[in-house]
């Protein structure tokens, strides 16, 4: 009977957090943070090349082959399922789900009072913490989410089933997030360590669970190796490490100081535009030896001079950012870092405050060291946010129920009252604080939603005509969840550049390129109306010969948004109008 208490717990649990995810999305329709997740999506639906496919790059071939698996089957039967957005967010409700049945579970009091803060504890915990990012997705914070919860629930009791799981999925949806956690799981592992060795529990003490999620992981990449071993897959893989370290771990882009010198750079004219503008699908010579030359000789270009004095501008910045970034989440994390330190001084706890003081200068070095290799944007430190608070809180309430009979026994039945409700207060401003300060960035994402459906719209209005979109026009629009995309577009850059994906694609127009798909007359290019292409036209003429791209339409999509459909034409042929 003990046990269909726990299950009915823990399905009221996730009942009820759907409910509050339900409400949350009709009051503000969820959107994609970047085109990252769009990206894949299509991949795995089969808008990217028309057939489902597993390779989403990103996330572990796994879970991806199988969610791939899901759009074919749906897809027989003519049935449109968001099977990745659902994925998504069935992992923030797992974790989210799984954290509040054990709030209630944990007290072990049967007085309704105790198990109704409880309950209220993780409820705030969700709403602050988990469902902000339901409301404004990434895959990224999706994984720490899902270390976040593996987290509290490994620091909040004995059962290990489902942090292993959570943990298995965050691999799989990004590993980054998954090494990221490991710090933070070792400290969760020694906390309890030694309690575990007190009470005999040798299995726990002894890392079984630890194995077992090893034994996990190294099954999960020895999978994902076989779904990307062919030569092809390979040889983008190479290419897209290339392209990472050129686009996120230089100042290429950011800067206009290599306009003139791109020759030291070893690039011609016609690449260095092309590299500048990220519309690399126009030319597939650009390849990883390219992309590899160009950033060392970046690197040399920038000299001693962009390392003098570089260890202190990060530490700078890392100052800046837990002091004025983090917010409210760095207010919720000063708080129970301050509430631990109590906790374990007055009951002298020196191992446990040991840990403590390890986790705080270890937190410290990840976030230096990622800021110092330039790879710190939003939501790499909402991630890093998101996992040690988990951690955090999860710590504060083993350590209010462990010391809850010496409190009674001295006469301070206050204290446990007094840090829940501290807790409870702090998670209930980020709570309100995050909902508002998401569903701005939701309306406004919303926004330019409507402006991106008006222009797929018409152009899905000639159903056999392909658009190659200029990046930087389309990079202000994301995505809206349990929405399709649209199989007549693609970007003319990004990381799909150079895949086996976009080559199948290209290959129906009898093209190795974008440059030469431009000249088939069923392909069209889309450019905001402010954006120069200029570059591009010579660019194509040097390639292409005597050519010109000439305005087919405009379409205008409201706010002074308007983008601009090209076709490439042949300035010498009799009928001008086509190649």
């Amino acid at each position: 009977m003990k046990k269909m208490k726990k299950w009915q717990m823990r399905v009221s649990s996730a009942v009820f957090l759907l409910l509050l995810m339900t409400l949350a999305g009709w009051v503000s329709a969820p959107v994609y943070y970047l085109n990252d997740d769009v990206t894949m999506r299509s991949i795995l639906s089969g808008a990217c090349t028309g057939t489902p496919d597993g390779h989403a790059v990103y996330m572990k071939y796994p879970l991806t082959g199988l969610v791939a698996g899901l759009y074919r089957l749906s897809g027989k039967w003519g049935i449109f399922v968001p099977w990745f957005d659902l994925f998504l967010g069935g992992c923030i409700l797992l974790a989210g789900a799984g954290i509040l049945a054990r709030c209630t579970e944990a007290t072990g009091e049967k007085r309704a009072g105790a198990r109704a803060a409880a309950a209220l504890l993780g409820i705030l915990l969700f709403a602050g913490l988990f469902l902000p990012h339901y409301l404004y997705m990434h895959y990224t914070v999706v994984a720490a989410i899902l270390a976040g919860g593996a987290l509290f629930l490994w620091e909040t009791g004995p059962g290990r089933v489902l942090p292993l799981f959570l943990l298995g999925l965050c691999y799989m949806v990004r590993s980054q997030v998954f090494y990221l956690a490991l710090p933070f799981l070792l400290v969760a592992v020694l906390y309890r360590g030694p309690e575990a060795v007190r009470r005999r529990n040798i299995r726990l003490a002894a890392g079984i669970p630890l194995v077992v999620l090893a034994a996990m992981v190294a099954a999960f990449w020895g999978m994902d190796s076989i779904g990307y071993g062919s030569g092809e897959w390979k040889s983008y893989l190479e290419y897209n490490d290339s392209r990472t370290s050129l686009y996120d771990y230089t100042d290429f882009l950011s800067t206009d100081r290599y306009q003139e010198r791109y020759e030291e750079l070893g690039l011609t004219w016609e690449q260095y535009q092309v590299l500048a503008h990220y519309d690399t699908v126009l030319d597939r010579e650009i390849d990883a030896r390219v992309l590899d030359r160009t950033v060392i000789r970046l690197r040399a270009l920038r000299g001693e001079e962009a390392k003098r004095g570089y260890l202190k501008q990060c530490l700078e910045s890392y100052y800046r950012h837990v002091r004025y970034d983090g917010r409210p989440y760095s207010l919720v994390w000063a708080g129970c870092y301050g509430i631990l330190l109590y906790l374990l001084v007055v009951r002298k706890r020196w191992d446990r405050l040991l840990l403590l003081g390890a986790l705080f200068a270890g937190r410290g070095l990840i976030w230096i060291y990622l800021i110092a290799r330039g790879r710190f944007p939003e939501r790499i430190w909402l991630s890093l946010y998101l996992m040690e608070l988990c951690l955090l809180l999860g710590m504060v309430l083993g350590e209010s129920i462990e010391s809850r009979g010496s409190w009674r026994e001295h006469g301070r039945r206050w204290i446990c009252p007094g840090i829940i409700s501290l807790v409870l207060v702090l998670l209930c401003l980020t709570a309100a604080g995050q909902f508002l300060k998401t569903s701005v960035r939701v309306n406004e994402q919303q926004g330019k939603q409507d402006q991106w459906n008006l222009l797929t719209e018409n152009l899905e209005e000639e159903e056999n005509t392909f658009y190659l979109m200029d990046v930087f026009s389309a990079v202000a629009y994301a995505g809206e969840l349990y929405k399709e995309d649209s199989g007549q577009v693609m970007l003319l850059g990004g990381w799909l550049t150079q895949s086996p994906l976009v080559q199948r694609r290209l290959a129906a127009y009898d093209a190795s390129d974008g440059a030469q798909a431009l000249r088939h007359g069923q392909v069209r290019l889309v450019a905001a109306k402010d954006r120069d292409i200029s570059w591009l036209e010579t660019y194509l003429a040097e390639r292409l010969g005597d050519v010109e791209l000439q305005v087919r339409e405009s379409v205008s999509c409201g706010e002074n948004v308007e983008f601009v459909i090209y076709q490439l034409v042949n300035k010498n042929a009799a009928y001008p109008n086509i190649y």
